[in-house]
């Protein structure tokens, strides 16, 4: 089912009884619905619209699943990370299992514990999909 474009709310739409209130209505509405139409039109983006975030991560981890650097960032959402996928991995890598990440989150500092999954010792750069509660 396609989303039909929505009618604006016009003062002249009205009788002389009703154009005021037709009026305020209408600059109420009318651009809350175009911008509404215009999101559940395909232009919806995570970065601006959902509590969401993408990343990229440079990573390596030994044996233990630890990464061999400490990976940080600052948790950008509104509230606390609620959790982590792996959306896709660059470079000529590839991975034992669809990884899993653990992670902490503190002061709004989100780090990284380990990462399974992943080949030991070899460079990664992952694309991270953070989910906000």
């Amino acid at each position: 089912m396609k989303l039909q474009a929505p009618k604006r709310i016009l003062a002249e739409d009205f009788s002389e009884d009703g154009k005021q209130i037709a009026g305020q209505l209408g600059g109420l509405l009318n651009t809350y619905n175009e911008e509404l139409y215009l999101l559940s039109s395909g232009n919806m983006n995570i970065a601006d619209n959902l509590n969401q975030e993408i990343k990229i991560l440079t990573i390596q981890v030994g044996a233990d699943s630890v990464p061999t650097t400490t990976i940080a960032f600052q948790n950008n959402l509104k509230g606390k990370v609620q959790g982590m996928n792996v959306i896709r991995s660059f470079g000529n890598v590839s991975v034992n299992s669809a990884p899993f990440i653990e992670f902490s989150e503190s002061a709004n500092v989100v780090t990284i514990g380990k990462v399974i999954g992943l080949v030991p010792s070899t460079d990664y750069q992952l694309v991270i999909h953070i989910i906000g509660n």
